[in-house]
């Protein structure tokens, strides 16, 4: 039976299109009220153009319909250029549901099914339809057969509380991130709040020193809280469901995302601890799957466990991981390989633009650009102490890759779920007998590692084809689709 998506998709088309073009018309409307330009025929074209969006938005929903039938599901698009794209049931991987600000507000969602296919956006994306309805096609579309039985499961579930998330907001360094949206945002608005900004700088002037960084210090708290707050709105009502050995994924206290996908669906677990983390003992979970998000294909599993946690953590909600400790160790040789050109090309940039300061300016303070080479020890310690901590290791089914700069990152990915595992030597250092390792999964998501002994990678490269040549034991549980 073919369905069209629910008339509300016309006021939420709408809606985003003039949110898409607020700020370009609402600059040019203010310029015009600056320079006295406006007059009856503006707000004319302005209302001639709302009545265009509305007509569109009509248009987008009457030829917007879709088919979901026993084998497949097609959905049909487009105004003046018709699409069609249909996908089978059996080779879907993951469905989420996704509902932005527009949707909450009208009660409506986004469901979005994704296949193995790389190509990175979502198989199927149906938009405007009821939540309700929603949910009950993420319930049927894959589970048709054992939904039944799936509910009379009991479920495991988890939330993480606000209190952890402002602390992994509070350690996640996006104030950063903050600063650079706020001049950005400034770049735009600088002509229409020009004047203001000068007076205000002007009434500053007169102000002490020890006022001005009081100010400053307290604009960069309002900026760092602010940066909290959007962590929490980004993952607050975060909550995972295991149920038949599937998982429930759903965070967002604005915009709403929920992902179900099963567990043999998972490409790869990340555990990411910062230089901060570790001082602390916390860590941050991740997770590699065929998404149906279609961002990256990384999704958020646990924003701030405490590592002693992480195995009974584990042990619950994804028994296939487990942590280990790695067997085999970066090669020493490969260290200078690693850092002399990096270094030598901060020496040398560095060098440039101390000689052209140091030249064009007169002033004593031009030796002050020499600072700029105490860079260079710090660069070489930090990159020594992170190359020695880098390594590798197998366990069963599983590979595990470490890597430590400022950030420590763990990847543990079962080994049927490689694609390739590669190595890779210039010619200069073919003679060392040291490579680089590359592990590619689904979805173009790859890992790498330098510089390993080859006698290690070809270690490594005998443990990976047994999955090829070597034959499961009789009576052996297999998981799903592998």
């Amino acid at each position: 039976m073919t369905r069209r998506v629910h008339p509300l998709f016309i006021v939420m088309s709408s809606i985003s299109i003039i949110r898409s073009l607020l700020i370009p018309f609402a600059a040019l409307i203010l310029n015009a009220i600056r320079k006295g330009e406006i007059n009856t025929y503006t707000w004319i074209g302005v209302s001639v153009g709302i009545v265009f969006v509305l007509l569109y938005g009509i248009a987008s929903w009457y030829f917007y319909t879709f088919t979901i039938d026993a084998e497949t599901i097609r959905v049909r698009k487009g105004i003046f250029q018709k699409s069609e794209r249909t996908t089978q049931r059996k080779r879907i991987e993951s469905i989420g549901i996704q509902q932005n600000v527009i949707e909450r507000l009208l009660r409506l969602a986004t469901l979005t099914v994704e296949t193995s296919s790389e190509s990175g956006t979502p198989e199927v994306e149906l938009k405007g339809i009821r939540l309700d309805f929603a949910k009950e096609l993420k319930s049927s579309i894959k589970n048709e057969g054992q939904l039944v039985v799936e509910e009379q499961q009991a479920e495991v579930a988890y939330t993480i509380p606000v209190r952890d998330l402002a602390l992994a907001g509070a350690l996640s360094g996006r104030v950063g991130l903050a600063l650079v949206g706020i001049g950005t945002a400034y770049q735009f608005i600088d002509q229409f709040i020009e004047r203001y900004v000068d007076r205000l700088f002007s009434e500053l002037a007169h102000l002490s020193l020890f006022v001005l960084t009081g100010l400053g210090v307290l604009v960069l708290l309002v900026i760092y809280i602010g940066s909290i707050i959007v962590y929490i709105l980004k993952y607050g009502s975060y909550r995972a469901v295991l149920q038949h050995n599937r998982l429930l994924i759903g965070y967002g206290m604005l915009n709403r995302t929920e992902v179900a996908f099963h567990a043999d669906k998972i490409q790869a677990l990340v555990i990411q601890e910062s230089w901060i983390q570790r001082l602390i003992g916390r860590a941050s979970l991740s997770l590699h799957i065929i998404s149906a998000t279609g961002e990256k294909e990384r999704l958020l599993l646990h924003p701030f466990i405490r590592t002693n946690e992480i195995d009974p953590f584990l042990a619950t909600y994804l028994p296939r991981f487990r942590q280990f400790s790695p067997q085999h160790e970066v090669a020493p040789i490969g260290f200078r390989y690693r850092v002399r050109w990096p270094l030598l090309g901060y020496a040398l940039l560095f060098t440039a633009l101390s000689s052209v300061v140091i030249i064009v300016l007169d002033s004593s303070w031009r030796f002050l650009i020499l600072l700029l080479f105490i860079w260079l020890p710090f660069y070489y310690f930090a990159v020594r102490s992170g190359y020695r901590k880098t390594r590798f290791g197998t366990g069963h089914d599983l590979l595990m890759l470490r890597k430590q700069w400022v950030q420590k990152e763990t990847v543990y990915t079962p080994r049927l779920k490689i694609e390739e595992l590669t190595w890779s030597v210039s010619r200069w250092l073919e003679a060392k007998e040291i490579a680089r390792i590359e592990i590619q999964l689904r979805g173009n998501t790859a890992f790498n590692a330098l510089y390993f002994e080859r006698t290690d990678i070809d270690t490594l490269q005998l443990w990976y084809k047994q999955s090829f040549l070597s034959t499961p034991l009789a009576g052996e549980v297999k998981t799903d689709d592998e």
